[in-house]
């Protein structure tokens, strides 16, 4: 079933308008948090935003990655907690939203992930910052990426399958 749900999981950029409901997004972020977390400091927190204006401005951050934000019901920010875990906060991070878009997917939802781990804004200002302003957030935390979640409304082309031989090796390179 796994394998089935990672084949059929693609990056969706249009959804109907009706946010998932809160009991259902809690237990994905819920089960989200159960991955691997080093130490077991667990320090990936989540920002859910669905206020139309804010969606805006998370859209208008560059041109091409986040432009389609102003259009979708709610998005979810993955961030952590630099003072629990500076060298690795990337990792949590990650883990945990791959968890997200499988659960997610699981629940007949769709997803995507927009990177906004470095870099600028069109008007220069630097992402982290930008983030911080917007949302209010502490500046011990940093956001990996938005993933915008719901109920998926674009037709994609499923998943091409490829020969992995070529990028698997085996006692040296």
């Amino acid at each position: 079933m796994l394998k089935e749900i990672i084949k059929n999981r693609r990056t969706i950029r249009k959804y109907e308008d009706k946010p998932v409901e809160k009991e259902i997004l809690e237990e994905l972020l819920q089960f989200a948090l159960m991955g691997p977390s080093y130490g077991n400091a667990r320090p990936v927190q989540f920002l859910v935003v669905e206020d139309k204006e804010k969606l805006k401005k998370l859209s208008e951050i560059e041109t091409f990655s986040t432009r389609f934000l102003a259009d979708v019901p709610q998005v979810i920010l993955v961030m952590a907690d630099t003072d629990i875990s500076k060298k690795t906060w990337v990792e949590e991070c990650s883990i945990v939203a791959s968890y997200l878009q499988l659960l997610a997917q699981e629940e007949g939802l769709s997803t995507g992930w927009v990177n906004l781990k470095e870099g600028e804004t069109n008007q220069g200002v630097e992402i982290q910052s930008y983030l911080r302003e917007l949302f209010d957030i502490p500046k011990n935390f940093n956001t990996l990426c938005v993933m915008p979640i719901g109920y998926g409304n674009e037709r994609v082309r499923k998943r091409q399958e490829f020969d992995v031989s070529s990028k698997v090796h085996y006692e040296k390179f």
